[in-house]
């Protein structure tokens, strides 16, 4: 594992991360926009869109940790544990809406919104165990 300084590290996340972004909006944008021109909207047309859009966000987890092991081990650690708290809030609140549904508490919830919900929690649990330091 090659270690590297923070800048280098955080300069090769960001080089990856932002064109990575730019082609996810682009994407579902211009996915969106397609789709709606087209009537009926063909399945494997909608298919394909789904996974080209899943695409660049797959591949930002892996950027981030890339980004995650080239740095110190004060900065793993933290990070890592924002990973797993972040996986840890994210995987309880998708049993809790399952089994409200599945007790007809709630009608049925988008899963699209555990992703976004991930990204937050660990944002947050990054932050809160001191990964304000590791900036």
């Amino acid at each position: 594992m090659t270690q590297h300084t923070f800048k280098s590290a955080k300069r090769r996340y960001f080089r990856a991360f932002w064109p990575l972004m730019a082609l996810y909006v682009i994407i579902v944008l211009a996915g969106s926009f397609g789709l709606n021109q087209l009537d009926p909207e063909p399945k494997w047309l909608q298919a394909t869109l789904a996974i080209a859009c899943a695409v660049p966000v797959i591949a930002t987890l892996l950027v981030m940790l890339r980004y995650v092991s080239e740095t110190d081990e004060y900065t793993r650690l933290v990070q890592l544990k924002g990973f797993a708290w972040g996986g840890v809030i994210t995987v309880s609140g998708i049993f809790i809406v399952g089994f409200l549904q599945l007790f007809h508490v709630i009608e049925n919830f988008e899963v699209f919104w555990f992703g976004p919900a991930f990204f937050i929690a660990y944002g947050l649990s990054t932050f809160l165990l001191g990964g304000r330091d590791c900036l």
